[in-house]
């Protein structure tokens, strides 16, 4: 089990983590963060929710993430955007930064990022992340406010091969399994909630080309060549950079350059770069 005190008694945050919450079982830690959010909690802004097994838990497009309880860090965070400071696009970036330096915090590992929302280690899954996105305002039909996010990340920390079936069972990996460190969730959790908190806690401190120059240096896929599926189109192309929105930049093989937007895109195949 997550040591929950050993998080609150560690943390140094400005708002990331301002209320830890922890549960043994639930459909989902993103429905726990949209539970605080939507009854007006107080401390919902940066609220972090851990859950040690989830029984719903989804990801990107409609897909379900599953895990053995225990076995990996699954947490989501609250953000309460008022000022519509941020995007979606921009805290999906951040948190696949955010989780790429807490796993190197920890580890000898350096995940890279394979867009939009997985971590990689030696080419395979070890982590995904889902940003989900609702509108605030009061209940009388009001021009919303402002955004309320939830991200939810999951890592996977201490499986063994014989977790992983199906199409994880030839792509998906674990710290234990990558790593030859022992592996403490607890101090994984501390790490991520830390890391989050330098991007949230103050967004004017960085611009959005700072973010980008963070996500690129940690991706694994600039420079590589991609298949992506996009209104039941199918491109082909090297990836030139990413967008601050989560778009990815595609030198297409058929010519000319574009956008792909992370919530209507689908990778087919990501292939390494070739030659030096």
């Amino acid at each position: 089990m997550l040591d929950v005190a050993r998080i609150r008694a560690s943390l140094r945050t400005e708002m990331v983590g301002r209320n830890v919450v922890h549960v043994e079982s639930t459909t989902s830690t993103n429905d726990e963060a949209w539970n605080l959010v939507e009854r007006g909690a107080a401390d919902a802004d940066g609220a972090a929710i851990f859950a040690e097994q989830q029984t719903a838990g989804r990801g990107r497009l409609g897909r379900s993430w599953i895990s053995p309880k225990g076995a990996s860090l699954l947490c989501s965070v609250a953000v309460l955007d008022t000022g519509s400071k941020l995007n979606g696009g921009e805290l999906a970036l951040v948190t696949a930064v955010a989780a790429c330096d807490a796993v190197k915090s920890r580890t000898e590992l350096l995940p890279a990022i394979k867009w939009p929302n997985d971590l990689l280690v030696s080419q395979r899954k070890l982590g995904g992340i889902l940003v989900e996105a609702r509108s605030t305002g009061d209940s009388g039909g009001a021009e919303p406010r402002g955004k309320a996010y939830v991200v939810g990340i999951g890592i996977n920390c201490l499986q063994q091969p014989g977790h992983f079936t199906g199409e994880l069972a030839t792509s998906g990996t674990s710290l234990e399994i990558e790593s030859s460190q022992a592996i403490d969730r607890t101090a994984l959790a501390i790490e991520l909630l830390t890391e989050l908190d330098r991007w949230l806690a103050e967004p004017d401190r960085w611009t959005s080309d700072d973010l980008r120059r963070a996500w690129v240096a940690r991706a694994g896929s600039i420079g590589g060549r991609i298949r992506l599926r996009h209104a039941d189109k199918v491109y082909s192309g090297t990836v030139l950079d990413v967008d601050p929105h989560a778009a990815l930049v595609v030198q297409l093989d058929e010519g000319g350059v574009r956008k792909f937007d992370a919530a209507d895109t689908t990778v087919s195949v990501d292939e390494p770069p070739t030659g030096g």
